[in-house]
């Protein structure tokens, strides 16, 4: 026989092996899935599967260390993905059931898939692509509170994503560009647009969701033709976009610090790599911005810097101007945002001159308009409640009305607008937010893993927390929360010519709150730190 056409026929005899191989395994084995570098197993459920620990990109250490996420690389036997992997270098303060129990790594860019049980590669289901918040410092997908089995119960496939974070992630010097956080986001949402048909995902109804940092990385993925393509609505809540994303020059200052704090010369790579991950940990923890010059900048040291490359201009800019992207959208904030941060700021009182100080600091040019609307407490007692609403409402709430506004005048597609305000029957861990909504206090109901956050609630709670749920199903499913699974309210979009606002407790309501605000109007007019001067 011809040489070459035996080896000819060999060839397609082994290629047809695999392929009824892979064809016997996709059938009979929910376990198994295909991505493009390999098959992988996961754990099947009585209601849904999930695969843990899938990698997106080669561990960015060593060599990799400060380097643009890179392909995995294929393996050929069956990869056991069945359990969680680590979060990314980090010193975690979040807590039980935020924090992960498994460890910290530099090798962290993993992502986990929660899948309906019998989901399979003609499914065609809505995905969400969930981001965790954190600061950019801290946080990762791979904890409790974030458990997708509620969502794939509801016939939606969760995706729940890691990042480099702080200096691992956004440092920036004259060799070190940066960014590589957001580009391990960006990695992802490729990895998903790739391989999410083979565990029943449809690549083409992709949200993108996030909370605080995560949130304000969805606020920035809209304004980043990197990411543009592999996404279709977005969800954000809590994003503080005041605080602004760094501009090169405030970010080479921060990485400067830190570099003169680790030892090494601003120029030498091979010292910066040969430094262990605690030791970067420590240097990093140094670098503090001075309290007359830029004390926001304490929120978020380390975050995504403006290059005009990768990431274009501000979230609040690029809403101005009507640069973000067109897609079906949800925008929210929760009541008490702030005061979980005032109270971590300052453990002891602040005294009425201390609370005019700061706010002569935050706003020079602007606190004589300030201050008679959020006036200092009488001599003798505690501003931090004050200032928790200052803070609450420059860093959150009021910045989310102008962007919300500014996003609507130039968008096609649907805009939702929240407002949670419920106080969670169960005892809060941070003292302060005891019959508070603070910070993050939504997420367990909207995830529907409160037991898993071992939080005791009420039916009443318990209905609630069914139907937040059902409203973000909804949303990825149809791009309109009210549409779908059943739902206690109707929730009207945003227009041009209606504001409305569903207020989110126990028994939801729709109100007009954001039209008539003299405390936004005021703020408004602080421009958000200048990101959006005339």
């Amino acid at each position: 026989m011809n040489k070459i056409l035996f080896i000819t026929l060999l060839f397609l005899f082994i290629n047809i092996s695999l392929a009824k191989r892979r064809s016997y395994l996709t059938n009979t084995d929910a376990s198994i899935a295909f991505t493009e570098y390999g098959a992988i197993k996961g754990l099947v459920r009585d209601t849904h599967r999930v695969f843990y620990g899938i990698p997106f990109a080669q561990p960015p250490e060593g060599r990799l260390r400060w380097e643009v996420p890179i392909d995995p690389i294929p393996w050929t036997n069956i990869k056991e993905t069945t359990t969680q992997k680590k979060q990314c270098a980090q010193r975690c303060n979040l807590g039980p059931g935020v924090c992960s129990s498994i460890g910290t790594s530099e090798d962290c860019l993993y992502l986990d898939v929660f899948t309906p049980k019998d989901a399979n590669p003609d499914s065609n289901l809505p995905v969400i692509v969930y981001c965790p918040g954190g600061a950019f410092t801290v946080g990762t997908g791979a904890v409790p509170l974030y458990d997708g089995t509620k969502f794939a119960q509801s016939n939606v496939i969760l995706v729940n994503i890691n990042y480099r974070l702080g200096t691992f992630g956004f440092l920036r010097t004259d060799l070190i560009p940066g960014n590589y956080g957001f580009l391990d986001q960006v990695k992802a949402l490729e990895w998903v647009n790739k391989n999410i048909a083979a565990f029943g995902g449809n690549k083409n109804k992709v949200t993108l969701w996030g909370e605080s940092a995560g949130a304000f990385s969805v606020a920035t993925h809209l304004t980043s033709t990197y990411s543009r393509q592999y996404f279709h609505a977005a969800i954000s809540f809590s994003s503080p976009l005041t605080i602004g994303l760094k501009d090169k020059a405030t970010a080479r200052g921060f990485s400067e610090k830190f570099i003169d704090n680790i030892g090494c010369k601003r120029d030498d790579l091979s010292c910066l790599r040969g430094k262990s991950m605690e030791e970067v940990l420590d240097a990093q923890e140094t670098v503090r911005p001075g309290l007359t010059d830029s004390p926001l900048d304490a929120f978020t040291i380390w975050s995504p810097v403006i290059d005009e490359v990768i990431i274009p201009m501000q979230p609040l800019v690029a809403a101005k101007l009507g640069k973000a992207y067109d897609v079906p959208t949800i925008i929210g904030n929760v009541k008490d945002e702030a005061i979980q941060f005032v109270y971590a700021f300052s453990q002891s009182i602040i005294k009425p001159l201390e609370y005019r100080f700061l706010v002569s600091i935050v706003f020079p040019l602007q606190q004589s308009n300030i201050l008679p609307l959020y006036p200092a407490a009488p001599i003798g007692q505690d501003c931090r409640p004050i200032l928790s609403e200052l803070m609450n409402d420059y860093l959150f709430r009021c910045q989310d009305r102008y962007y919300l506004n500014r996003f609507v005048d130039h968008h096609n597609s649907p805009v939702y607008h929240y407002n949670y305000v419920h106080v969670k029957s169960t005892e809060h861990a941070f003292e302060p937010c005891d019959g508070k909504s603070c910070h993050g206090n939504e997420l367990s109901l909207f995830f529907n893993t409160y037991e898993k956050m071992n939080e005791n609630l009420t039916p009443d709670e318990r209905e609630l927390a069914e139907d937040l749920n059902n409203y973000i199903v909804n949303f990825a499913t149809n791009h309109n929360p009210n549409t779908g699974l059943p739902v206690p309210v109707n929730w009207p979009a945003v227009t041009k010519t209606r504001n409305s606002t569903l207020i989110i407790d126990v028994d939801p309501v729709v109100r007009d709150v954001t039209t008539n605000d003299a405390r936004c109007d005021a703020l408004d007019l602080t421009y958000y730190r200048n990101q959006v001067r005339p």
